[in-house]
């Protein structure tokens, strides 16, 4: 019975990475049509309110109106009410429409460029990430490696909690979180089952797979949605910010993280056992599935993880794109069969979508002179550091109680304006790892909600591991990246 729900869970997820899919896997709850048409209703009038009486006297029109967007893109990724994906709509609507002029006829001169970001170089790198997983999990090469790597930590307790968490990181680096702790549940849950929800070591092995999905995200662009975003922003502010320059710091910031969460586990939840076994149960597949699961699918997954991550590590070398890297795993595994016309509806297209929304809102607050506004008349903070710091705070935070992607379409456009110019890339980056830490509750990410969703955990599970992340993580992150890049 519990199999059957978790399973009916993950395909409520597919591939998704929003706290709308989070509120999903714990409790499905139908709003109104009338309910969500009035919240959208009150919250676009307490914005047209609020900014009639705060805006300020001299920002320029167009300015004001990406302000507006701004605010009101923030109001509705927090209450939720529209779906987070439509409100990447939302922006991009009215960075065409009202940007420049209240005039709905009197559109921008250059309104392709907020309509373009769909096509963005950061969304096909996405794309290439999510075909490159959904061949993995057709294929189960996903499964069979990650078997493969943890028995290789024997069957101590620490060392294959250890092993369960390093090999859930290093899939989150090429494979959504979502799917990747929906297949590790599938190997812990009947070990789960034997020893029972009051075995410390069965709580560990939860919390320490939703923990390392979620910070394995940092590890590389395609690993978390708010990567591409501040990929995106890096790439419009003129910076040649490569694949592997974001591995550089971020494969060893997500390792270090993830190895801090396990030495916490180990001590919030000791176990009297001294040997574990991981019993490997088949997994029921789809029949149309099963018949590519194949070795020679297998073989061609692998050559071709291999050959997509070597180009996108080398692209500084051929000179290939890696938005054009990222038709390899798109074009072979289409054309051998191994993904059909039925699996494109696993791509996440609202986290797509989302990114695009980003990555408009963005543009738009650059181009009104909304930046330039508040980069005038912001206080100067004599430490950036300081300022980097606090912004990675609220990042984290913030991430804590609404979908990352969101967070971060908001807070790293704002970020990089409240810096000198020099530590643009530092700001932006450092926002990109943050919106990744989110651990605090069962709803802060997919990852949590579905290893809460087995009912092996309580919400207070989730507390004390999650505030220790949340207050030490954006140190720890501001230090490697001033280590590594700056």
């Amino acid at each position: 019975m519990l199999k059957t729900r978790l399973a009916n869970r993950i395909k409520n997820f597919s591939f998704a990475d929003s706290r709308l899919a989070a509120n999903r896997a714990i409790k499905s709850v139908q709003w109104p049509v009338t309910r969500n048409l009035t919240m959208l209703v009150v919250i676009i009038l307490s914005c047209i309110v609020f900014l009639n009486f705060f805006m300020p006297a001299d920002l320029d029109p167009s300015a004001g109106h990406a302000l507006f967007i701004l605010i009101l893109a923030a109001a509705l990724w927090i209450s939720e009410a529209v779906p987070p994906f439509a409100v990447s709509f939302i922006i991009i609507g009215l960075s065409v429409f009202f940007l420049e002029s209240l005039a709905p006829m009197e559109i921008s001169d250059d309104w392709e460029k907020y309509v373009n970001t769909w096509s963005s170089p950061v969304i096909w790198i996405l794309l290439g990430g999510f075909m490159l997983a959904i061949g993995a999990q057709i294929t189960k090469f996903d499964r069979k490696f990650s078997s493969f790597v943890i028995k290789r930590f024997g069957t101590e307790p620490k060392r294959l909690l250890l092993g369960v968490m390093i090999t859930t990181g290093v899939l989150s680096m090429f494979i959504s979180n979502t799917a990747t702790t929906a297949m590790m549940l599938t190997i812990i849950l009947p070990f789960a089952k034997q020893y029972g929800k009051e075995e410390p070591i069965v709580k560990a092995m939860l919390l320490g797979i939703a923990s390392a999905a979620t910070l394995g995200g940092i590890g590389t662009v395609i690993g978390s949605s708010p990567n591409a975003i501040a990929l995106g922003i890096l790439q419009s502010a003129g910076y040649d910010f490569t694949f592997t320059d974001w591995m550089i710091p971020g494969v060893p910031t997500a390792i270090t993280l993830i190895i801090l969460s396990w030495f916490i586990l180990t001590r919030l939840y000791k176990t009297n056992l001294k040997h574990l076994e991981l019993v490997e149960v088949e997994e029921s597949t789809p029949r149309e599935w099963a018949k590519r699961n194949t070795t020679e699918n297998r073989i061609i997954v692998v050559l071709t993880f291999l050959i997509t991550i070597g180009l996108w590590m080398t692209s500084t070398i051929h000179q290939i794109p890696v938005a054009v890297v990222s038709l390899v795993p798109i074009v072979i595994f289409t054309a051998v069969g191994i993904i059909q016309a039925e699996e494109i509806k696993l791509i996440p297209w609202d986290t797509l979508i989302l990114v695009a929304g980003g990555l408009t809102l963005g543009i738009a607050i650059n181009d009104s002179g909304l930046a330039a506004y508040f980069v005038e008349r912001l206080p100067a903070f004599e430490n950036p550091l300081f300022v980097i710091l606090l912004v990675a705070f609220v990042t984290s935070l913030a991430s804590n109680v609404m979908s990352n992607t969101a967070a971060a379409s908001i807070l790293i456009p704002l970020g990089a304006i409240l810096v000198p110019p020099e530590y643009i890339l530092l700001m932006v980056v450092t926002l990109g790892f943050a919106a990744s830490t989110a651990l605090l509750l069962p709803i802060s990410t997919p990852p949590n909600a579905l290893v809460f969703s087995t009912h092996y955990l309580r919400q207070a599970d989730f507390r004390i591991p999650g505030l220790i992340i949340t207050f030490i993580s954006p140190f720890f992150i501001v230090l490697m990246l001033w280590f590594f890049i700056h």
